[in-house]
């Protein structure tokens, strides 16, 4: 995805430097953003005075510092996020005893900490969801580039993918390299030996990565992923450290 984006950002670059080559002496460089910009509307619903939505600052012709903001904005076009986000926020997540109060507190922390991982479990409706889609808004807010997955979805494509071996690899290394990933209701529903294998790969690439964060929901308790498998559970309890948290017992669909 990275790279599809650095290819959009050349290809914007080259367009508007042609039609700034063919452009007349005098025109002034407080014009030539604009004209520039004829040619580069598809760069996201962002206006930007600085480079005149072309995506560069001239005369250097170095990426504008807007093409962070856009970057955002693809993402979450492309994440499958974006009515959670719009919706979930920390400010209405409700907190009516100390347990969500707890769930709040240590998801903000983790925001602004160098962990790599959070992981919180409960009963489905208990507002895992709410809560990690609060984080993925926090990091969106901060430009940060992001994946959501719902596990049984992604997990049912990429086996399907697996006897594709370029598919499978542009897929899964996708999941491997994105800064950050949300993945919710990890591990739900019947679990096989290739659901494992998976999960490890997934997991493990991102436990090497130091630079990564990981965000994960999960109706099964932490104890209960080390005993499905433990290089998997225990890699996730340590990515997670201090940002283990149980959701409230209450079920918000049902109250």
């Amino acid at each position: 995805m990275l790279e599809s984006i650095n290819q959009d950002l050349v290809s914007a670059i080259e367009r508007a430097r042609k039609s700034l080559g063919s452009m007349p002496e005098e025109t002034s460089i407080q014009n030539r953003p604009q004209a520039a910009n004829l040619v580069n509307c598809g760069l996201d619903n962002v206006n930007c005075p600085i480079c005149g939505n072309t995506g560069y600052v001239l005369p250097s012709g170095q990426p504008c510092e807007c093409m962070k903001k856009r970057r955002s904005l693809r993402t979450l076009k492309q994440s499958g996020m974006s009515e959670n986000i719009e919706r979930c926020s920390f400010d209405n997540y409700e907190t009516p005893n100390a347990q969500t109060k707890k769930v709040k507190e240590k998801a903000m922390s983790f925001v602004t900490s160098d962990a790599r991982g959070f992981l919180i479990t409960g009963q489905s409706g208990a507002g895992k969801t709410h809560i990690c889609s609060a984080i993925c808004r926090y990091f969106h807010e901060k430009n940060y580039v992001f994946r959501y997955i719902v596990w049984r979805n992604t997990a049912t494509e990429l086996k399907s993918m697996v006897n594709d071996t370029k598919e499978y690899r542009e897929a899964i290394n996708q999941l491997r390299n994105v800064p950050i990933l949300y993945i919710d209701d990890f591990l739900k529903g019947t679990i096989s030996d290739a659901d494992i294998n998976l999960a490890f790969t997934i997991i493990n690439d991102r436990y090497n990565r130091k630079d990564s964060k990981t965000i994960i929901s999960t109706e099964l308790s932490a104890n209960k992923l080390v005993e499905i498998d433990e290089a998997v559970g225990g890699r996730i309890l340590e990515m997670s450290k201090n940002y283990i948290v149980q959701a409230p017992t209450t079920n918000w669909r049902l109250s």
